[in-house]
């Protein structure tokens, strides 16, 4: 066999942010090319959380099917939901890791493999467009760092690198945290674990449209989670002893934690929940802008479904 013979698979990147419909085309992608689903989302990883993250979907009747690390939705299988509990450690190796294994398995099994997600972090290093360093954990820095307010944890990574500042999720503290200790840590760290070899090429479909598009999109599902179990699902996480979390403290779930509370009205809750996903928003997409080889396709379009499917039939008939 030359290497001519060798057939390199094709992955296919959905990308875009939240309330975009990247899942909703992804299913359909899977039932006409016999597909499977790995998230690429760092708040779908966890178990319990799964209103808020968007993993039920609110719009159409779906038959939901749960299995270890992952669901099925209409009998399509999604990988990558329910991996850990809401208070354990997860890094973009682990995702990696976890991604390349399954993704493999997946193509060996004769199917195709959509990644989809609005995490860029996840999605650029399972396609090596970041070469990953693991830093191992340095638990005396981090102790330190954690006694730190967020404005000053803010100001230091900031000051530090403004890059990194600018696409990290500047109101979780765990984050910041973390960005701060793999900057400080890595002069000193050369500990490197190697990802799974896999070779494959990674074919990137975006989905955006205008942000106030993206932005109304936004408002209807966070007014829809709200009315769609959502303050539930914190106080089961509360019960079963995660609410002070930091991802229950975080993105939708921290201000739904407060009203519960009585620190906020119901209508100021919706409101700054909506304004928080809106900023989540604006930091997926300037992450995406910096990859080139992304296509993109306007959601309003009447026909982008129709020619992302005959990009991807093209692609398979010609692999």
């Amino acid at each position: 066999m030359t290497k001519k013979d060798i057939k390199i698979p094709e992955i296919y990147i959905i990308l875009g942010p939240t309330s975009s419909g990247k899942t909703s085309l992804a299913l359909k992608l899977c039932e006409k090319f016999n597909g499977e689903i790995i998230s690429a989302d760092s708040r779908q990883i966890c178990k319990y959380m799964d209103i808020g993250t968007g993993k039920v979907p609110l719009d159409t009747k779906v038959k939901i099917k749960k299995g270890l690390n992952y669901w099925e939705l209409n009998e399509k299988k999604i990988w990558g939901y329910d991996l850990i509990n809401p208070d354990q450690y997860f890094s973009g190796y682990d995702f990696a890791v976890f991604a390349l294994e399954k993704a493999r398995e997946i193509i060996e099994s004769g199917k195709n493999v959509f990644l989809v997600g609005g995490t860029g972090f996840y999605i650029d290093i399972f396609t090596g467009r970041i070469k990953l360093t693991q830093i191992s954990p340095d638990l005396k820095l981090r102790k330190s760092l954690e006694s730190l307010s967020l404005d000053v944890l803010q100001n230091k990574l900031r000051e530090i690198d403004n890059e990194m500042f600018e696409s990290v999720d500047k109101l979780n503290k765990v984050r910041l945290v973390r960005a701060l200790e793999k900057k400080l840590s890595a002069n000193k760290d050369n500990d490197k674990k190697r990802l799974p070899y896999f070779d494959f090429y990674s074919i990137y479909i975006g989905l955006t449209s205008s942000r106030n598009v993206i932005y109304e999109r936004v408002d209807k599902w966070v007014e829809k989670i709200w009315d769609s179990g959502l303050l539930n699902e914190v106080m089961n996480l509360r019960e079963k002893g995660y609410g002070e979390t930091h991802r229950v403290k975080g993105l939708i779930y921290g201000t739904a934690g407060e009203f519960l509370d009585g620190k906020l009205t119901r209508k100021d809750a919706i409101e700054r929940t909506k304004y928080d996903v809106h900023s989540y928003v604006r930091r997926q997409q300037t992450w995406f802008k910096r990859n080139p080889d992304v296509e993109w396709f306007d959601i309003l379009q009447d026909d982008f479904e129709e020619i992302i499917y005959n990009r991807v039939k093209e692609n398979i008939k010609n692999g």
